[in-house]
């Protein structure tokens, strides 16, 4: 959305919206392929970031909502999502409850390598996985299942902690069984409770998201949201800030950055190119925005990934 299009106090992204990419996680694979860890603190991550790798993610307690390529999931106990790399994400939890989860990182070539070793892999992982075209895949473990596959994540974790002879490995046995123990035990889930954003807006944020992400090389003033979903200015902000955590315009520089990042990691397109095919219609206020919001110009980001 641009600057120009809103009202000053909406004009550009707060400290706490940011854009993040996780480069702990990016930094993490970089060093070993997969990386496996359970949490039960509050969020450190309070706005929407990606990361290089797979997102296996497992929520064994706790409520509330988490947001992946326009969508939104309920979480509750059981709570399965796989995130594609690159893709904005952001979880949501209820704040009076303790929530617990497992978070579990896979460099996207050596998750790939797995399947591509074996057929009879590549069928077992595809339940669990993002479609081609999908950012996201939502499913729910009935108890049994949690309890299994929870076990096979801890000793994941415990393997890359201790990193004893071999870990190497055993971290690939556990990766496979894990994926085996999600296909071989299939009893029945029991519903989520719905979330407050299931309840009452979630078809309609949905609807907002997959706006803008549709539309993001396009000037997205405020006046064209609220005539499309017939909203009021106020009712509109306010809607997308209470379910996702982001600023209407917060959310649309960070999608256009998320794109540029992907370009500038995977092309060798001109920057200004790259500028417009993200949505930024002048290249000064694009190289400008990046720098303030990613820390590093686009050319010093490239270069980290060796496209220069």
């Amino acid at each position: 959305m641009d600057n120009t299009s809103l009202p000053p106090s909406f004009g550009s992204m707060d400290q706490e919206e940011q854009i993040w990419e996780d480069e702990v996680t990016n930094a993490s694979l970089s060093a070993f392929p997969v990386n496996c860890t359970f949490r039960a603190s509050m969020l450190h991550q309070r706005q929407f970031h990606s990361h290089s790798g797979f997102e296996l993610y497992l929520c064994l307690s706790g409520t509330g909502s988490y947001i992946a390529g326009g969508k939104l999931y309920d979480l509750g106990p059981g709570a399965w999502i796989a995130v594609r790399p690159n893709a904005l994400h952001i979880s949501r939890p209820a704040a009076d409850v303790p929530f617990h989860r497992f978070v579990l990182a896979v460099e996207e070539s050596y998750l790939n390598s797995l399947g591509e070793q074996d057929e009879a892999i590549s069928v077992w992982m595809r339940p669990w996985l993002p479609e081609p075209g999908q950012h996201a895949k939502y499913r729910r473990l009935d108890a049994q299942r949690l309890l299994i596959v929870q076990e096979t994540l801890t000793q994941l974790e415990l393997e890359q902690k201790l990193r004893s002879p071999g870990y190497p490995l055993m971290v690939k046995s556990l990766l496979l069984k894990l994926f085996a123990d999600l296909n071989r035990h299939t009893g029945r889930a029991e519903p989520l409770p719905p979330s407050d954003a299931s309840r009452d807006h979630k078809q309609l944020i949905e609807r907002i998201l997959a706006y803008l992400m549709e539309h993001y090389r396009e000037p997205l003033p405020a006046d064209r949201l609220c005539r499309h979903f017939n909203l009021s200015r106020s009712h509109l902000f306010l809607l997308f800030k209470r379910h996702t955590g982001a600023t209407l315009n917060g959310f649309v520089v960070t999608y256009r950055l998320n794109k540029a990042k992907e370009l500038l990691q995977t092309t060798r397109l001109p920057i200004i190119e790259i500028a417009a095919a993200s949505g930024f219609q002048d290249v000064s206020h694009f190289c400008h925005t990046f720098k303030r919001e990613v820390g590093r110009t686009p050319t010093q980001y490239r270069a980290t990934h060796g496209l220069l």
